[in-house]
């Protein structure tokens, strides 16, 4: 039986660096501190916390739990978290 991931504890254990999970095409990130989210096409997903999304020309995108956020590639954004928050970025392509 595959052994299960618990994505909190694992976002966690390395603040602010993005970790790969098995399979390819997700990871998981704990933020306490903005950094930038680069310009390639993804999905943030937000798992706990609040997270803000600053978009280009003044935009922006607030993800609670449960919510989630299509970044188109090329555009630029900054991920700045509300007193922390754990995202799953998902950047395998949707299988039609």
């Amino acid at each position: 039986m595959p052994e299960t991931l618990h994505l909190f504890r694992l976002a966690q254990s390395s603040p602010e660096r993005s970790l790969e999970l098995p399979g390819g095409g997700l990871s998981v990130l704990n933020l306490t501190k903005a950094q930038d989210g680069g310009d390639s096409a993804c999905w943030y997903v937000c798992l706990e916390g609040m997270l803000i999304l600053d978009l280009p020309h003044g935009d922006f995108v607030q993800l609670r739990p449960g919510e989630s956020y299509q970044a188109p590639a090329g555009q630029t954004r900054r991920l700045t978290p509300v007193r922390g928050a754990t995202v799953l970025i998902v950047t395998a392509p949707l299988s039609s």
